[in-house]
């Protein structure tokens, strides 16, 4: 009985060995994780990173790279869409309801 149990625990340790062997995959990283926690601004679009400033197409859409709020020095960085004479459009501040 000993030797039944032995052959059934060493059948099964090479089972699950010749398994773990073939999931062996190395993880690739497309993002450097040290820029992802530095305080860069940046836009993103199809995997790619852009700086401010930075035209691009988006369908038949141009866009830059531009902070949301121009008045802060340190805005976030979003797609802002440019008219035909290269002035940038931002969207339209909302009316804030406030209740004394």
């Amino acid at each position: 009985m000993r030797i039944l149990t032995m052959v059934g625990l060493c059948f099964i340790s090479v089972i699950y060995s010749t398994n773990s062997l073939g999931n062996n995959q190395k993880a690739t990283f497309l993002i450097n994780p040290g820029d992802l926690i530095s305080n860069q601004n940046i836009c993103w679009f199809d995997d790619k990173r852009y700086s401010e400033g930075a035209i691009i197409y988006m369908s038949d859409t141009r866009v830059i790279c531009t902070p949301k709020n121009p008045s802060q020095s340190n805005s976030s960085l979003s797609w802002l869409m440019i008219d035909e004479k290269g002035n940038i459009i931002y969207p339209k501040k909302v009316n804030k309801i406030s209740i004394n």
